[in-house]
């Protein structure tokens, strides 16, 4: 029988004396880990942190930290949104601004043109109410004047017109002293027997000339709202029927005569030409009126004479004077140049009605 001396103790039972006091120590190491208290555990910095103790709220530096991101988090989307607000304000403001602007440059073109066109009807009546020696009139020419007058006084701004005359002789008018000196050159036209289609022509054509340059200064060659084409048709429109009534007075001189002097025949070749590149350039920027004066070629009586009787012009060959042939003449390129007013006023309907477009668009 052996002694409990040499016994061992079975596997997995630890022995007693060094070991157990090492398993005890052990166990004791063990507890104390797992009793370390989580404010301990937070204020360790994790690998790869810094300043871990900065953000944790349950200290003084991390609650204030804490109560800042608080305060600042829920003002980013109110500043975000004051932000986009003030965007769109603005651009709101830049478009009706500009609405502002092409609105203006409308109504300048509206009635600049109505006074034009009304200058030029009137500068028609006068000269062929000389050129008859007042024994022919298409219109009672009180009546005429009256339709002008109609025309000055419903401008709402009269721009800054600089009438230029030969001789470099320079007139700065403003509205009243121009109606005042419209008035003294009727009366005188009137009145006077001596008056010739040379003094007609200077002072209408002086007037329209500084009228259509003031409209070309103040429509912009651009803009957003697709009416720039529209205004420039039209200006150019207006000075093509202005240049053409200017040839038409030239060419009823040369039918009266039989002959036009130098310098009148180059004043013709020049208006028409000028006439025919500008009315090509409006049917150019505005397609629209292509079929208009396309019908108009097809349909207006005497077109076909007018072609003619404008390449008879040009020749200047010298011909026996032809005083029916002159009132002919005449009465055809009034017809012709109302015909082509009638495209004007197609034309400022639809600039109308694009701008009235373009506004609705924009309020969407």
């Amino acid at each position: 029988m052996s002694s409990p001396a040499n016994s061992k103790p079975p596997p997995g039972v630890p022995s007693s004396g060094g070991g157990t006091s090492k398993a005890i120590s052990d166990a004791g190491d063990l507890d104390s880990v797992r009793s370390s208290s989580s404010e301990d555990v937070s204020q360790a910095a994790p690998r790869g942190y810094c300043c871990a103790k900065s953000i944790n709220p349950a200290d003084g530096r991390g609650r204030r930290l804490h109560l800042l991101q608080m305060l600042v988090l829920p003002f980013i989307p109110i500043l975000a949104l004051i932000v986009q607000t003030s965007i769109i304000l603005d651009n709101i403001m830049i478009n009706r601004n500009e609405v502002m602007d092409v609105d203006s440059q409308v109504t300048i073109a509206t009635e600049l043109g109505k006074v034009v066109t009304r200058m030029q009807l009137e500068r028609s009546e006068v000269a062929f109410y000389v050129y008859t020696n007042g024994s022919l009139l298409r219109i009672n020419l009180k009546r005429r004047f009256e339709l002008t007058d109609e025309a000055l006084r419903n401008m709402s701004s009269w721009p800054p017109v600089v009438l230029q005359f030969e001789g470099s002789k320079k007139l700065y008018l403003d509205k009243t002293t121009f109606q005042t000196n419209l008035t003294k050159f009727r009366d005188s036209i009137i009145k006077s027997s001596e008056s010739s289609i040379t003094d007609v022509l200077s002072w209408y054509t002086s007037v329209n000339a500084a009228l259509l340059e003031h409209l070309t200064n103040q429509i912009k060659e651009t803009d957003s709202s697709g009416v720039w084409r529209y205004l420039l048709a039209f200006k150019n429109l207006l000075k093509s029927i202005e240049s053409t009534g200017i040839a038409s007075v030239y060419g009823v001189n040369y039918f009266g005569k039989g002959h036009l002097m130098q310098v009148n025949y180059i004043n013709y070749i020049t208006h028409d030409a000028i006439a025919k590149d500008l009315l090509n350039t409006s049917l150019n920027y505005v397609p629209q009126m292509k079929t208009e004066y396309q019908w108009l070629a097809h349909n207006m009586a005497h077109y076909g004479n007018i072609k003619h009787r404008n390449d008879i012009i040009r020749l200047n060959q010298q011909r026996s004077p032809n005083y029916t042939e002159a009132l002919e003449y005449f009465d055809s390129m009034a017809t012709y140049t109302d015909e082509l007013r009638k495209i004007q006023r197609s034309l400022r309907v639809l600039i109308s009605c694009t701008l009235l477009t373009w506004r609705r668009k924009l309020r969407n």
